[in-house]
C-alpha cells in the first residue's frame, strides 16, 4: 500500500493479446494516482475473457473498500501461465492478511513475484537535489518471454522524489526505451509486461518541478536510467538457460531508431545466439542479421569486432584476421559485439543472452 499523495506512471506491453490486469492498468493510468499494488505469480490471467477481467474488477473492489480509496488507485499485475482462470477468492481472501503482514523487505517482495527466475532482481540509487537526500528503489522479474517492446516482465520502481504523474510518465517512457525496451532473451513479447513508477511525494522541493527543462530533473533521470538499466541487465543475465551476457553496440548510424533496429535484429537472431553459446566465431551470422533488419546499409561501410578483436573493416575481413584469437575471446561469459555502420553519428545499445539446450529444456517442461 502507498500514501495518499502517491503519483504513478506506467508503461505497458504492446502485445495485441494483453492480460486482464494490463487492460485494467491501461484503463486507470491517466488518473495518475496510486494507493495499492497487488501482484500474483503463477497465473497470468491472460486470454481469460470477461471472466478474467471480472476477477480483476472484484479484486480491485475488495481492496479499494478495505483501504477506503478510489478504484482507479488500485493497480493489479499478474504473471505466469496464460489461459488458465484465476479464482477470485484466492486473491480477495488474502487481502487482509497481506496488508497486516506487509513486508518492508524488497527482497521478499521480489522473490514473491518470480516464476522461472533463478534469482531475485533489485537495484537502487541515492542522490541529492537542493541538499535533500532522495532514493530510487526498483524490483523486477523476468527470465523468458523477454522482448518487451514496451518480456513475462514486471518492474516496480519507487521514489520519494516529488514529481507529478505527467512528468513521471515522460521520464519513465524515455528510461524504459533505453532499458527494458533494449533487451531480448527469446524475441517473445509477453501478454503481461508492466513497468510502474511510483512517487510517494513524502518529501518536498523548495520549488516544485513543473517542466522537463528544470535542471533538477537531470540528476533524477540519470538515477532512474541507472536503476532501470541495472534491472534490465539482470533480467538478461537470468535469461532462461543463458550462459553468456551479450552487449550489442551499433555505432555511426543515421538515427538512434535505425541503430536500435539493427542491434535488435542481431540480438534476436537464433543463429547468432547459438553461435555464441557454442563459442563459434561465425561472424557471417552477424552480417546476415544486420542484413535482415530491413534497413538500407552500405556493405562497404560495415565494421565488426567481438570483445575488441577486429574482424571486418569497411566491408571486408581484415588482412591479418586470426580466428583463434576471436574464438578465445568468445570463451568469456561477457560478449560485446561492436558494429560500425559508417553512415552517421547515432548509436544504440541492446542487451541479450545466448540460446542454449537448457532454454529448450526449461520451456519444454514449463507451460507458458
Amino acid at each position: 500500500t502507498m500514501d495518499e499523495k502517491t503519483n504513478v506512471a506506467c508503461v505497458l506491453t504492446k502485445s495485441s493479446t494483453p492480460s486482464a490486469p494490463v487492460l485494467w492498468c491501461k484503463k486507470i493510468k491517466n488518473f495518475g494516482k496510486a494507493r495499492a499494488l497487488i501482484v500474483n505469480s503463477g497465473n497470468a490471467n491472460a486470454h481469460t475473457g470477461k471472466k478474467g477481467y471480472k476477477t480483476v474488477e472484484d479484486t480491485v473492489d475488495h481492496l479499494s473498500k478495505y483501504l477506503d480509496c478510489k478504484k482507479y488507485e488500485v493497480y493489479v499485475c499478474s504473471t505466469g501461465v496464460i489461459g488458465e482462470f484465476l479464482k477470485t477468492d484466492i486473491i480477495t481472501s488474502s487481502i487482509p492478511k497481506l496488508i497486516e503482514q506487509k513486508s518492508s523487505s524488497w527482497k521478499e517482495v521480489a522473490e514473491s513475484i518470480c516464476t522461472t527466475d533463478t534469482f531475485i532482481k533489485g537495484a537502487k540509487a541515492n542522490y541529492k537535489i537542493d541538499d535533500i537526500a532522495y532514493k530510487i528503489v526498483g524490483i523486477a522479474k523476468g527470465s523468458g518471454m523477454i522482448f518487451p517492446k514496451m518480456g513475462t516482465m514486471l518492474a516496480f520502481i519507487f521514489t520519494d522524489f516529488p514529481l507529478s504523474s505527467n512528468i513521471l510518465n515522460i521520464v519513465l517512457k524515455d528510461a524504459v526505451e533505453k532499458s527494458f525496451n533494449s533487451i531480448t532473451v527469446d524475441g517473445d513479447t509477453s501478454t503481461s509486461d508492466t513497468c510502474l513508477l511510483f512517487s510517494s511525494n513524502k518529501k518536498s522541493l523548495n520549488k516544485p518541478i513543473k517542466s522537463l527543462g528544470d535542471k533538477r530533473l537531470k540528476l533524477f533521470r540519470k538515477s532512474l536510467n541507472k536503476v532501470l538499466q541495472s534491472l534490465a541487465q539482470q533480467i538478461v543475465c537470468d535469461g532462461e538457460g543463458a550462459s553468456k551476457f551479450i552487449t550489442i553496440n551499433v555505432n555511426s548510424a543515421k538515427s538512434y531508431k535505425i541503430a536500435k533496429k539493427i542491434a535488435l535484429s542481431v540480438a534476436n537472431s537464433s543463429l547468432v545466439k547459438t553461435a555464441i553459446a557454442g563459442e563459434d566465431p561465425n561472424w557471417g551470422r552477424i552480417i546476415m542479421a544486420i542484413g535482415k533488419s530491413g534497413e538500407s546499409i552500405r556493405q562497404e561501410s560495415i565494421s565488426i569486432s567481438i570483445n575488441k578483436a577486429q574482424i571486418t573493416y569497411k566491408g571486408a575481413l581484415i588482412n591479418n584476421y586470426n580466428e583463434k584469437v576471436v574464438a578465445k575471446k568468445m570463451k568469456s561469459k561477457n560478449i560485446e559485439i561492436d558494429i560500425n555502420i559508417g553512415s552517421g553519428k547515432e548509436q544504440a545499445t541492446v542487451w541479450t543472452c545466448d540460446l542454449t539446450k537448457e532454454y529448450i529444456k526449461i520451456n519444454a517442461d514449463y507451460r507458458s
